[in-house]
């Protein structure tokens, strides 16, 4: 039930975020680098409503307007991002999509990312497996960094961009390309499906991981921080993989002198 709620939720605001793409906006500034449209909010609100008719005692934490973090044993969370993507949409740029996710006393149970432009869905359920508009996905089995497609994108912190160039730096002679998406979900999603074998970023937020994270796992990826450690719906710092490159990548971070503090 869940799972076609999350679907149906993320296709609604899916076409109305088409129906305004490449169309002038409402550019509102949240912070350094950090944009909002009012494309961002109707979709935002468009999804929540069509959750709440679905499941009205489901809680909700999404980018534009319900940012706390929430937890609870009996009620189903869902996590929305109504636009992730907001650089790449207000420009005109594909790499846009919906992600919509559900999560029962901390687990995320299902999950939709919805692509409009390609009309791409991916989607979720907790021991069902990962999937790409109703067919099966999986991961690379590539095992050598010098095959392989590294996605990352770029935080909007000065400092973070430095840690970032710093481990650009360092795997980008060692691997086949890196390529930047301007989605974390999207990008995860193409790990999930193997086409490419990694992605990195170091400020996102649960909103940004918690559909991708399933869809992730589901399909037999690999997601640790940046140090190797396990990663949860609170964790900023993301490496995820095919899991055959996944030590490659790790033995080749900064160095702990180097390392900043996650805030």
């Amino acid at each position: 039930m869940y799972l076609d709620l999350a679907i149906e939720a993320a296709r609604v605001a899916g076409r109305a975020l088409l129906s305004r793409y490449r169309q002038p906006h409402e550019i509102i500034l949240k912070g350094a680098r950090d944009i909002t449209t009012e494309a961002d909010l109707e979709a935002e609100a468009l999804s929540i409503a069509c959750l709440r008719r679905g499941c009205p005692e489901g809680l909700f934490v999404s980018e534009e307007s319900n940012q706390a973090a929430l937890q609870s044993a009996t009620q189903p969370v869902w996590y929305i991002d109504p636009l992730d993507g907001t650089t790449n949409y207000a420009r005109g740029l594909g790499g846009w999509c919906v992600s919509v996710a559900a999560a029962m006393a901390g687990e995320v149970v299902c999950a939709a990312i919805y692509d409009p432009v390609s009309a791409e869905l991916f989607s979720a359920e907790r021991g069902h497996g990962a999937w790409l508009n109703g067919a099966r996905i999986h991961v690379s089995e590539r095992s050598d960094l010098g095959d392989c497609i590294v996605l990352m994108d770029w935080p909007r912190d000065r400092s973070w961009r430095e840690q970032g160039v710093r481990y650009f730096a360092r795997i980008t002679p060692e691997i086949f390309v890196p390529r930047s998406v301007g989605s974390a979900a999207l990008a995860m999603c193409y790990v999930a499906a193997g086409w490419a074998d990694a992605y990195y970023q170091y400020t996102l937020k649960s909103w940004d991981t918690a559909a991708a994270s399933l869809i992730l796992a589901e399909a037999g990826a690999m997601a640790t921080d940046m140090r190797g450690q396990p990663t949860t719906l609170d964790t900023p710092d993301w490496l995820v993989s095919n899991g055959h490159v996944h030590p490659a990548l790790l033995a080749l971070g900064p160095l702990d002198s180097e390392r900043l503090v996650v805030s």
